[in-house]
């Protein structure tokens, strides 16, 4: 019997390892870069796109939508509902969203590099709802090791992923061998961090353009609006039956309000940032100001020692265990 159990034992633990994962992308669809490859004399229109139309009157129209221009000027819309077709000039539209474009693939989950496979962990939402399942990083040749564009979740229980482009959680964590690591939202990505406490280190992605974190102080503006208008999205989608993808990922689009996507990226080696959870504040540190912003930052807290360049990881962790 007991050989019989193990090759039995060992066929379901590779079928597991082997179970089909499908990446979901979603893209919104922007109406302020729709071509218009259609004309007919002065006049030019779009290809048919799936969205809603919403009038000044406070009703709604949603179908098929073509757009009209004349002489490059924006004037009407034809709604296709599947039952009519409805011309509705520009002067009776209050607004048009555009359904988005899901893209659905399966993923491999066989990578050499074991961040790039799904791994045990978590991911945070704007609302400030931690949910835990599996992450992978979606690495590509522009990303570093300590700065990643794009990741996945795959909910506990199901076997579709959504991906999550930069700026859209405030945090993700990612077991690796048995070590947990954490990865904050910031700008168009998310960072590795360094140390974990009260002041977390981070290594600075961006040497000419002064950002914050998804967590930081650009956040304490739209903070309140935005987990209201994403903890609902998120209960409204759960209650209307919509499954986890969507409502996770709609979720994290009702907080983009706080994302800043930013342009040319430089890595910077010689830079740090250091994010005070407590204050809110970020600071960026290098060789020059080294001594000037940690004298700063552990005003009120136990000495840590004399701040060393090569050992900043050290004497943060050091910060932390003695200043709450």
């Amino acid at each position: 019997m007991k050989n019989l159990l193990l090759p039995i034992f060992f066929v379901l633990a590779v079928s597991g390892h082997a179970q089909k994962i499908i990446l979901r992308s979603v893209t919104q669809v922007d109406i302020n870069t729709i071509p218009y490859p259609n004309s007919l004399g002065s006049t030019t229109s779009s290809q048919p796109q799936k969205g809603t139309v919403k009038l000044t009157n406070g009703s709604e129209v949603k179908g098929k939508i073509t757009f009209f221009k004349k002489k490059e000027v924006f004037n009407r819309v034809k709604v296709n509902t599947g039952e009519e077709k409805m011309e509705i000039p520009a002067d009776q539209i209050a607004s048009i969203v555009l359904d988005p474009i899901v893209y659905e693939k399966e993923y491999p989950n066989n990578f050499k590099n074991p961040e790039k496979n799904f791994q045990p962990g978590y991911i945070v939402l704007p609302n400030g709802m931690k949910m835990t399942g599996r992450v992978a990083q979606l690495r590509d040749f522009s990303d570093y090791d300590f700065f990643v564009y794009n990741v996945a979740f795959l909910p506990e229980g199901t076997t579709v992923a959504s991906t999550f482009k930069g700026g859209r959680l405030v945090e993700f964590g990612q077991e690796i061998n048995g070590v947990v690591n954490h990865w904050d939202g910031y700008a168009d990505g998310y960072l590795l961090r360094l140390t974990d406490g009260r002041f977390r280190l981070s290594r600075n992605p961006y040497s000419k353009t002064k950002n914050e974190f998804f967590t930081s102080v650009k956040n304490q503006a739209a903070d309140e609006l935005s987990k209201e208008v994403a903890g609902q999205a998120l209960a409204n989608n759960f209650g209307n039956g919509q499954n986890v993808n969507e409502s996770l990922e709609n979720a994290a689009n009702a907080g983009q309000v706080v994302q800043e996507v930013l342009g040319g990226i430089e890595i910077n080696k010689k830079e740090y940032l250091i994010f005070d959870s407590v204050n809110k504040s970020v600071e960026t540190v290098n060789k020059s100001n080294l001594k000037e912003v940690l004298q700063k930052i552990s005003r009120g807290c136990a000495d840590a020692g004399e701040p060393i360049w090569d050992k900043i990881v050290e004497f943060i962790n050091q910060l932390n265990s003695s200043c709450k």
